[in-house]
C-alpha cells in the first residue's frame, strides 16, 4: 500500500509553464514530493534534477515549455517539456564532462533519480524524472 497522494497529483497531476523563477520551481517540486511521501533528501534530489532540466530549457531551447508532476505505478514523476525539441534521446549520459564548470546537468539528473528518460515527439523534447514512492507497512 502506498502513502496517500494529494488530490492534486491524482490523474493528470499539476502543470505549470517554465519560467525564470527557479526557486519557485524547486519549492513546488519539493512540496509535491513531500506530500507524496518522499523523504526530505529525496524531495530535494528531485527538485535539483527538475531544476537542471528546466535550466537546460532556459539555456538551450528558448525557455518555452512546461513542467508537470504526477504519480503513477508507485512513482512520483516530473516531466519537463522543451517546445523547441533540442534535446535528443541519444544524449551522452554515462559520465560528466572532463573539464569546465558546465555540462553536468544530464549526468546529475540521471544520478539523482531512480529513472531518467529523454524522448522526442511532435517537435518537442521531454525529460522524465522518476522517484519511487515509499510503501506503507501493513499492520
Amino acid at each position: 500500500m502506498f502513502t496517500p497522494l494529494p488530490d492534486s497529483l491524482a490523474g493528470h497531476g499539476v502543470t505549470w509553464p517554465i519560467s525564470l523563477d527557479l526557486p519557485r520551481l524547486r519549492d513546488l517540486v519539493c512540496h509535491h514530493a513531500r506530500q507524496a511521501g518522499l523523504s526530505p533528501q529525496r524531495a530535494g534530489d528531485l527538485a535539483l534534477a527538475a531544476n537542471e532540466a528546466v535550466t537546460n530549457v532556459l539555456d538551450h531551447a528558448g525557455g518555452r515549455g512546461w513542467v508537470r508532476i504526477w504519480a503513477d505505478d508507485g512513482f512520483l514523476n516530473v516531466e519537463v517539456v522543451d517546445l523547441a525539441g533540442r534535446l535528443a534521446p541519444g544524449a551522452r549520459l554515462d559520465e560528466p564532462p572532463q573539464a569546465g564548470p558546465r555540462g553536468y546537468g544530464l549526468w546529475v539528473m540521471r544520478s539523482l533519480c531512480d529513472e531518467f528518460a529523454i524522448t522526442q515527439q511532435s517537435g518537442s523534447s521531454q525529460v522524465r524524472l522518476r522517484m519511487r514512492r515509499p510503501t506503507a507497512r501493513r499492520s
